[in-house]
This record gives C-alpha cells, sequence and structure tokens, in this order.
C-alpha cells in the first residue's frame, strides 16, 4: 500500500473555510477514486490554520494518478485559501493496525 501527505497551511483568519472545503468537497472526490482506500485529515491545536490530510492508495500508481487528475483540479479550488505552496510527500505504508498490515508482512511483499 502508498500513503500520500498533504499540509497545508491557510491565510489568518481562512482555517475554518479551508478544513470545510477539505472535507466536504475533498473526500468524496477521493473516495469514489480508484485505489482509494482511506483518508485521515488533522487539524493541530495550536495551529488552526493548519491542515494535514493524509491519503492510503493500493498502489502508488493509484495515487499519483489522482494526484496529477483530479488532485491537481482540487488544489485550484482551494489555492486562494492558502499562505504558500502545499507540500506533499509520499510513502510505503509499512504497518498499520486498522488495515490489519502486519510489519513482517508490508516488509516482506
Amino acid at each position: 500500500m502508498h500513503a500520500r501527505l498533504i499540509n497545508l497551511i491557510a491565510k489568518p483568519g481562512r482555517g475554518k473555510e479551508l478544513n470545510k472545503i477539505m472535507l466536504e468537497r475533498s473526500l468524496p472526490i477521493l473516495k469514489q477514486q480508484p485505489g482509494f482506500i482511506d483518508g485521515i485529515a488533522l487539524n493541530p491545536d495550536t495551529e488552526p490554520e493548519q491542515f494535514v490530510g493524509m491519503t492510503i492508495w493500493k498502489t502508488a500508481a493509484a495515487a499519483e494518478k489522482f494526484a496529477q487528475g483530479q488532485g491537481q483540479q482540487l488544489e485550484e479550488s482551494y489555492k486562494e485559501l492558502l499562505q504558500n505552496e502545499p507540500t506533499f510527500r509520499a510513502f510505503n505504508l509499512i504497518a498499520s493496525t486498522v488495515h490489519d498490515i502486519a510489519f513482517s508482512r508490508a516488509a516482506s511483499g
């Protein structure tokens, strides 16, 4: 499995608006994507303008296809709320209790 992390920082006073867009607009689109497994949205207690999202995908190819297609379209829809460009990171998912992936099984496969 594969994970993508997005970090967004909203302009001052726009954090709640950004969170709302990410949950109400982005999540429904993500759920429709081939290979999408799960999405996690995080908002730090001490930094209300920051949004961190993690998506879990069956394959890196599925994540990349979304990122190059509808992901870019979504980014355009919230870009005006951002203080700077979003940052993205990609990871191999090696263990998850929620998705029943054990370290030994993930490392060998």
